[in-house]
């Protein structure tokens, strides 16, 4: 592993088979082709993490830039995770969000993780899911 992570925030160079297996590696599935990398396109803020020309880190968030942020498919490649990328590429995101309320979904082996930055559970929350649109 390369000690010298290189932080990107365009979308310029990332192609959709380096994302998806990024997903893959880290038990995000679902994530898959060009619409993976649309995704990110259209994200309001972006963070890639990079060991050389390998892609080991990704996240995402949208914005309306004055209330609210919802982080997305923050993922780090397995041997790449305890070495704060995740941290330094949350860290980025969350500079980049001029907003007063910052929301995430995260599974529960990912939560204390975020419990470190600050997050918290928030009550009232609902989502409506379509499995048929993944």
């Amino acid at each position: 592993m390369n000690a010298d992570v290189d932080y990107r925030f365009t979308c310029e160079s990332v192609r959709a088979p380096e994302l998806e297996e990024l997903y893959r590696a880290t038990n995000l599935g679902g994530r898959a082709g060009e619409k993976i990398r649309r995704a990110f396109l259209k994200s309001s803020v972006v963070c890639f993490a990079y060991d050389g020309t390998r892609l080991i880190g990704a996240s995402r968030a949208l914005t309306d830039g004055e209330y609210h942020g919802l982080i997305y498919d923050v993922a780090v490649l397995p041997e790449y995770q305890r070495h704060g990328i995740g941290r330094r590429m949350m860290d980025e995101l969350l500079a980049r969000l001029p907003v007063w309320r910052v929301m995430l979904v995260a599974d529960r082996d990912a939560q204390g993780f975020y419990r470190s930055l600050g997050f918290q559970n928030y009550p009232d929350v609902m989502a409506r899911l379509n499995s048929e649109r993944l």
